[in-house]
């Protein structure tokens, strides 16, 4: 199969350290080692083409003269609406102009931005939609106004689902929000994962973390991740053990108080603030030395959709203390392969981080290892080979 993704992000990019742009990254290659023939669609700070492991990148950069004029006129009062309808439209453009060369069998498109939502408009081949976020809920767990602008957002993303050939997404969590609120019939394709390189720049974990005992959050430090309620267990922790460390790495997001995420967790950590250790957004050679140096990793996410993060923590065989009822516990069985909280609850997150911390290395060891057989389930041939199934399927039902 040819077969074509549009993104919103992509390992080549500025910010790719998105769960998005590494599945994308993973699926890619292992789609490319099974014989079939993709190419990348991202938005990008600049428009050109490129080759990156084998794979042509088009980086569309998100500018439509039309759609700047019609913000203008408006008075930037649907920003964000003007921004995904240019970005699906700039995407669209670069995707027909390539296919008058190549012939693309099916195209997957990202929910993000309804950046598919042109191109479901026009005769193409089939078009899957990956639900990889959902507006309604980034908006609830954000605290973002529903004002029109936004409305008109969430209205185009759906829209843009609807219009498509199928949909699925990672986790049943969000298949059943999509089934039971919006009535989209959406299926459930969990992630192909490995560790993609074993090349390890361990520079930063030996100038910042050698020698200490660190728990771990990566990702987007913000509230819909759960940094907050982090934030706010650190008073009761730092204090009672002077050898904990407590490391954060990745983009910053507001956060509460007119702060930063960030700012807040060190403002909530107070005299304690040099056992909180902020080191920026890394690549995953700079970062894989890190999660596998922790004593455990926190990732009390309020609402989630199988994520990245705690996939690549689970396969150094770090114990994830994860949340229920967030796509969490449909990977993690508790106190068996993880550590399961309530979301949003200091008290149980606090709890949890020091059964981790006093727990004895044999039990830890233990629920590490089972961690690492599950996420062993999800071989990138195995995977791969239910997703090429997938899109044979649409074909077929669309012919």
């Amino acid at each position: 199969m040819n077969i074509a993704f549009l993104t919103t992000e992509y390992v080549t990019e500025q910010e790719f350290d998105g769960g998005l742009s590494n599945y994308l990254y993973r699926v890619t290659k292992s789609l490319m080692s099974n014989g079939h023939y993709v190419e990348i669609f991202t938005l990008s700070d600049k428009d050109g083409e490129i080759f990156y492991d084998g794979v042509k990148i088009h980086q569309v950069k998100n500018k439509s003269k039309f759609f700047n004029f019609l913000n203008r006129l408006t008075r930037y009062k649907f920003k964000r609406t003007f921004r995904f309808l240019s970005l699906s439209y700039c995407l669209n453009r670069r995707l027909q102009k390539r296919q008058k060369i190549k012939h693309f069998d099916i195209i997957q498109a990202s929910s993000c931005f309804a950046c598919g939502l042109f191109s479901t408009l026009f005769n193409h081949p089939p078009i899957v939609i990956r639900v990889s976020s959902f507006e309604p809920l980034f908006r609830k767990f954000y605290q973002r106004q529903l004002n029109l602008d936004q409305w008109l957002c969430e209205w185009l993303e759906l829209y843009a689902i609807r219009r498509s050939n199928a949909v699925y997404t990672p986790s049943k969590l969000l298949a059943n929000i999509l089934k039971n609120e919006k009535q989209i019939q959406t299926d459930v394709l969990r992630p192909p994962f490995l560790i993609e390189t074993d090349h390890f720049d361990e520079s930063l974990y030996r100038t910042h973390l050698h020698g200490k005992k660190y728990l771990l959050f990566f990702g987007s430090i913000g509230f819909l991740k759960g940094c907050e309620t982090i934030a706010q267990s650190l008073p009761k922790l730092l204090p009672k053990y002077p050898d904990m460390y407590f490391v954060f790495v990745g983009k910053v997001l507001e956060g509460p108080l007119g702060m930063t995420m960030i700012q807040y967790i060190y403002h909530k950590a107070d005299r304690q603030g040099d056992q909180v250790k902020y080191l920026g957004v890394l690549t995953h050679p700079q970062l894989y030395p890190i999660i596998k140096s922790s004593y455990a990793v926190v990732l009390p996410s309020l609402v989630d959709n199988f994520p990245n993060t705690m996939l690549e923590a689970m396969a150094f065989g770090k114990i994830v203390i994860g949340t229920k009822g967030t796509s969490f516990e449909e990977f993690i069985d508790n106190d068996i392969s993880g550590i399961l909280v309530q979301p949003n609850n200091v008290s149980e997150l606090t709890k949890a981080i020091e059964k981790v911390w006093n727990m004895s290395d044999e039990k830890r060891k233990l629920i590490g290892h089972e961690a690492k057989k599950k996420v062993s389930t999800l071989s990138p041939r195995k995977m791969c080979k239910e997703l090429e199934e997938y899109f044979q399927k649409v074909l077929e039902k669309e012919r």
